[in-house]
């Protein structure tokens, strides 16, 4: 078979599993709708899981780490914690998990009329992804950061905005503004624009906020998606004043405290965030400790949806230092 075939093929079976799994078809009416019978829609579904397209994930509602949850609460003052019962740490799936999970808990708080801000990041991308489509509920989304030239889909925030606002019947707003300037007259300038200046305006009046954690990883800290474009004096700035993550651009120590850069960043600050009446947070994996360490000892996360082994590990680092 050969590379068009298999992307054919490929791209037959993943049409087929998202419209029996995402958008709830019965076999007989994806058969209807594509000209074929309904036994091949059945095959066609077999090897979909068979070849790794979709992945089952049975999650036991009884599960839940009561003590873990509670633990988290009290020690960092949480609204709530959701916990993913997972030990293994392949990344892909975990984010996945967390995004089904995620994306169930913030359906479940939202009411008409909300202002919601999102953020970027892979997790996130999972979120929107996994809403279920036409909910009757008005929400308004904005951006809580400018984009990246051509980054993958899931930095592209306003692509973000506009799919769960979609999903649920809302209105959105895009800001067509880049994350990171290079020098100090291009971010006041536009700082000043009328653009920025209404989406700030939403800041002022958000309900929720929902974003990821990213994380910096010192010694190879241009593993980090966006560093292509910050300068390597910034990196440097970001080495030596300790960062070890950032909400929305927003780089933070491990107390949660801000490491300001040298270039401007378009972004909610941490401490606007920090008023936002619901911050829902999803991150998971060891990889991410330190930097959910950081956010949740200052103060920047109300809600955490995260894996059970990252949220012991984060107990564990806490503790240590005490």
């Amino acid at each position: 078979m050969g590379a068009m075939e298999n992307q054919a093929e490929t791209q037959l079976l993943t049409q087929v599993a998202r419209l029996y799994y995402k958008n709830d078809l019965t076999q007989q009416q994806i058969a209807r709708r594509m000209g074929i019978t309904r036994q091949k829609v059945s095959r066609l579904l077999k090897q979909a899981r068979e070849v790794g397209i979709v992945h089952i994930s049975i999650r036991d509602p009884q599960f839940t780490d009561h003590q873990l949850e509670d633990d988290l609460k009290q020690v960092f003052n949480l609204d709530e914690v959701i916990l993913a019962c997972w030990e293994e740490q392949e990344s892909p799936n975990l984010r996945n998990h967390l995004g089904i999970l995620a994306a169930e808990h913030i359906h479940s708080v939202l009411r008409d009329e909300m202002v919601i801000g999102i953020g970027w990041g892979r997790t996130l991308f999972e979120v929107v992804s996994s809403f279920p489509k036409n909910n009757p509920i008005h929400i308004h989304v904005t951006p809580l950061i400018g984009g990246i030239g051509d980054m993958a889909p899931f930095f592209q925030v306003n692509e973000l905005a506009r799919r769960m606002a979609e999903a649920f019947s809302g209105s959105y707003r895009f800001l067509h503004v880049p994350a990171f300037t290079s020098d100090a007259d291009t971010h006041k300038a536009l700082m000043k624009t009328q653009e920025v200046e209404r989406v700030q305006g939403l800041w002022n009046q958000l309900d929720l906020a929902i974003v990821g954690i990213g994380h910096v990883e010192l010694q190879q800290i241009s593993s980090m998606f966006f560093a292509d474009h910050m300068t390597p004096g910034v990196l440097a700035q970001l080495e030596a004043k300790g960062a070890v993550g950032d909400i929305c651009g927003r780089f933070f120590d491990s107390d949660g405290k801000p490491v300001t850069l040298g270039a401007g960043v378009i972004g909610i600050e941490l401490e606007r965030l920090r008023s936002v009446p619901k911050v829902i947070a999803i991150a998971g994996g060891l990889e991410k400790v330190r930097a959910l360490l950081g956010a949740l000892r200052g103060g920047l996360v109300k809600t955490l949806v995260t894996d059970t082994a990252t949220a012991r590990e984060v107990l564990v680092k806490h503790r240590e230092r005490r």
